[in-house]
């Protein structure tokens, strides 16, 4: 596996992806308030 990561939000980051052992990935979704994408990513996403 290769936890090295760009992201881009305006501009690009770089960093090392972490898994974090208490995050629900649904919850994260709601706090992020995208309701659009959201459902796109529920329909479409895997596991």
């Amino acid at each position: 596996m290769r936890p090295r990561v760009r992201v881009k939000v305006g501009r690009w980051y770089e960093g090392t992806a972490l898994i974090l052992p208490d995050d629900d990935p649904r919850e994260r979704l709601r706090w992020l308030g995208r309701p659009v994408n959201d459902t796109l990513l529920l329909l479409v996403g895997t596991e």
